[in-house]
């Protein structure tokens, strides 16, 4: 599959709009089981819109610019964070705007539950990280925000499983460590 997923991103590329829709029918599935295990047992963007919202702002930003199925997921993983934080960023503003609407609780890391405000605060200490040491940010954008799983990080980022442990420890401790700083 993985190489009809490459030759189906080099016919997208040439124009070949057709592409683009079977893409959606082989990877379609695969996002889906990304998004329930970022969405699992918690309110905020359901997996259906999640995939949906990602399948769009794809489309929208122009060509797909992944050589393969690796590098595609990769992409899906930083437009997913992307989705999260913008869904989040126009909830507050709607709070601030109006005082009936509920702020919506997010799943952040394993099955506990944190207020969205901390949610971009971990978005913004991870743009720190983004400057510090980009694979760390790959990584924790992959794991945190994509829900991938170790093995599925290790092959969107084309690295081994135990650099990613390694990256996906070293920037949970990271940011947790700006967040302590930011919060003192």
């Amino acid at each position: 599959m993985s190489s009809s997923v490459t030759v189906l991103l080099e016919a997208h590329r040439n124009g070949d709009e057709s592409a683009f829709n079977q893409l959606a029918t082989i990877l379609y599935p695969e996002l889906k089981r990304m998004a329930r295990r970022r969405a699992a047992g918690g309110a905020g963007t359901g997996a259906t819109t999640l995939v949906n919202e990602t399948f769009v702002k794809l489309l929208s930003g122009g060509d797909i610019e992944t050589a393969d199925r690796r590098q595609f997921f990769a992409l899906a993983a930083t437009i997913m964070r992307q989705v999260i934080i913008d869904e989040i960023r126009y909830i507050t503003a709607n709070k601030r705007a109006r005082d009936d609407v509920t702020l919506v609780n997010t799943v952040i890391g394993d099955d506990s539950h944190e207020k969205a405000e901390f949610l971009l605060q971990v978005d913004e200490m991870l743009g720190i990280v983004e400057q510090e040491n980009e694979r760390l940010a790959r990584v924790f954008e992959c794991r945190y925000f994509a829900g991938l799983t170790t093995a599925e990080t290790a092959e969107a980022l084309d690295v081994s499983e135990r650099s990613v442990e390694r990256a996906w420890s070293a920037a949970r401790s990271r940011i947790a460590e700006l967040i302590d700083e930011s919060n003192a």
